[in-house]
């Protein structure tokens, strides 16, 4: 379309009548019918109000803009940006993916450390009383084979043979004077 053709649409879109649509009449309301008591009257809470139809306003286009013309040298050029800046944001991308990678790994390892303690906790009392049985197992055991063992009588010979030793007295020594004052002194 030319610009004349574009031009005389807009014209005859823009002399065409706009049509407005009566708003309807109110409806009397009924009387109210007399009541006897004044407690049965019930008091009618007022409509609300409908909002506005809005009307709608037909938009004129605007003429387009003629593209920029631009040289070979200048595409190539916004070419070579552009492929530079999808590498850039290729790489970005890539390095946040690791990172997050990572992280997401070390969440893993720590909530299985947490599972793990858990479980050896909740498992704690049930290996200590396996180790109580199993001890209490050998300890019967080593009883019933130091009774069936004849006890060594001690030899008579023996115990004479070895001399007792004498008791050492302890002698206690008596402070001097210039002792004593030191010992104080200290205190």
């Amino acid at each position: 379309m030319s610009e004349k053709e574009l031009f005389e649409n807009v014209e005859l879109e823009v002399e065409e009548p706009e049509v407005e649509e009566p708003e309807p009449e109110p409806e009397p309301e009924p009387e109210p019918e007399p009541v006897e008591d004044i407690e049965d009257i019930a008091i009618p809470e007022p409509e609300p109000e409908p909002e506005p139809v809005k009307e709608e306003k037909p938009k004129k286009e605007k003429p387009k803009k003629a593209k920029r013309v631009l040289t070979e040298a200048q595409k190539e050029r916004l070419r070579e940006n552009l492929k530079r800046g999808r590498e850039t944001s290729m790489a970005n991308r890539k390095k946040k993916a690791m990172v997050k990678k990572i992280e997401k790994e070390e969440k893993i390892t720590i909530d299985d450390e947490k599972i793990f303690q858990a479980l050896k906790k909740k498992m704690k009392p049930c290996d200590l009383e396996n180790e109580n049985t199993k001890l209490r197992a050998e300890l019967l055991e080593l009883r019933k084979e130091k009774e069936k063992r004849p006890q060594p009588k001690p030899d008579p010979e023996k115990e004479e043979d070895k001399p007792k030793p004498e008791p050492v007295k302890e002698v206690k020594k008596t402070l001097t004077q210039r002792q004593k004052m030191r010992m104080l002194k200290g205190l």
